[in-house]
Parts: C-alpha cells; sequence; structure tokens
C-alpha cells in the first residue's frame, strides 16, 4: 500500500487470473483461470463464464478484447495425434467461437486486435510451437494468415506484439538476430510499422522484456516480463500519435 491506496480484488486472492481484458462499453473484464474463459463484473464482483453455453467449446487462452464489441480473440491450444502442440486462434463472443487460423499452417500464439477492430496480430510459427521462436504475423477476417515481415525466421523473430493508439505502429519484444532463438534468448524492444517495413530497436537486449504496452496519449511504452522490472520507455517523436 502506497499513499493510502489499497488493491480491491475482484476474484479470491488465490485465483489464478491471468491476462485480464476490459470488455468494450462495460464493466466487465475477462481473464483466462485454469484454461477457462471468465468474466467479472466490476461493480457488483459476479463471476461467470465467458461462454454462455460452452458445450464442446474448446479451452481459450490469452484474451484480447474487439473494440466496439463484446467479443475477444484468444488461443486455443490442444494435441495432435502425433504430440504436436497445435495453437489456433478464435474470434470468441458468448454464443459462438470463429476460427481464424488453421494448425498446421500456423501455429499461433498470443494476439493483439488493432483499434479498428479489423485485424490481428500475433505470435506464431508456421507448423510448429516454439514460442522463442515465433515471428509476427497478420490475419484479417475471410484472409488466410501471413508473416508480417519475410525475413529469414530467425531475424523477423518477435513475441507479444501490441498496437499503438492510433493503428500505426506494433511494438513487440525480439531476441533478432541471435541465429537460433529459444526462450533463454535476450530480447530487445522493436517497433514496426503496421504495413511492414523495416524494424527499429528501442532497447539493448540486455534490457530483456517479455511484453509491452502502449501509454494511452502513445508517448511511452510500459515494458516487463518474468525476472524483469517493469520500466518505462519514452518514444522516439516518430512513433508517436501525429
Amino acid at each position: 500500500m502506497e499513499n493510502g491506496h489499497e488493491a480491491r480484488f475482484l476474484t479470491p486472492k488465490k485465483t489464478e487470473a491471468k491476462r485480464p481484458a476490459w470488455l468494450a462499453g462495460s464493466a466487465e473484464i475477462a481473464f483466462n483461470s485454469d484454461e477457462s474463459l471468465l468474466t467479472v463484473d466490476v461493480d457488483s464482483g459476479e463471476i461467470k463464464p465467458f461462454l454462455s453455453a460452452s458445450g464442446d467449446a474448446p479451452a481459450f487462452m490469452h484474451p484480447c478484447a474487439y473494440p466496439g464489441e463484446r467479443a475477444v480473440v484468444a488461443v486455443s491450444f490442444n494435441e495432435t495425434a502425433d504430440g504436436r502442440r497445435a495453437g489456433v486462434l478464435f474470434k470468441v463472443t458468448p454464443e459462438a467461437w470463429t476460427p481464424l487460423t488453421t494448425f498446421p499452417e500456423v501455429c499461433a500464439g498470443r494476439p493483439g486486435v488493432s483499434p479498428d477492430g479489423e485485424t490481428i496480430v500475433f505470435a506464431g510459427n508456421a507448423g510448429r510451437f516454439a514460442q522463442g521462436a515465433n515471428q509476427l504475423w497478420i490475419v484479417r477476417p475471410n484472409e488466410k494468415p501471413r508473416r508480417l515481415e519475410q525475413d529469414e525466421p530467425a531475424l523477423a523473430q518477435g513475441r507479444a506484439p501490441r498496437w499503438s493508439p492510433d493503428g500505426k505502429w506494433i511494438a513487440f519484444a525480439s531476441t533478432r538476430p541471435a541465429p537460433d532463438p529459444n526462450e533463454k534468448t535476450p530480447k530487445a524492444v522493436w517497433v514496426i510499422s503496421a504495413g511492414g517495413g523495416e524494424a527499429t530497436r528501442l532497447t539493448g537486449h540486455d534490457f530483456n522484456p517479455l511484453q509491452v504496452a502502449w501509454s494511452p496519449d502513445q508517448t511511452q511504452l510500459a515494458c516487463g516480463g518474468f525476472g524483469c522490472g517493469l520500466a518505462l520507455l519514452d518514444l522516439p517523436e516518430r512513433f508517436r500519435r501525429q
């Protein structure tokens, strides 16, 4: 507690509540708990499944809310017959779940929704689960997913992508140019145009963050991760909202 402020828990303290995502235009927060997709009402504290009728729904992880509608993009992981871990992106509403990607075309990971709700950026890999060696991928409704950069995979490695508030840039963590990246390879913060092109490195690899988040005014990035303290990074003028 600092300056008289104390955290108000919305779930029991021992609940494993991960990847919180505010749902558009509501007082609800979606989150993961034991691979279940739940919501909590900020005002009443009511916790309930996001899906109104789960039926044979897969387990969903890493939700990210769509702007302007009660929906999230989330990842479902399952084991294939040959023992490979498959990750597929879905657009999930309380009534339905619609696949956005297929495996083994791409093994999808943590996604982010563009500010206009039309495009998903995600970390993924063609045909294999290898988080430490992921690249950035783009998918839109009724289109096949494609890599944002066409360089050699190790030179286009990227994790935990996040859109800028104006939709023009994507910030992410990357091990590039390490030739054979894995989970332990140090990472730096990078920014790339949402349309692709050459990425710009903003920090050294000794910083080693895993995740980034844009400030609402698009002047800073918050950066953090496992074994990395939370830090703020001032953005060069070209990446700020014009």
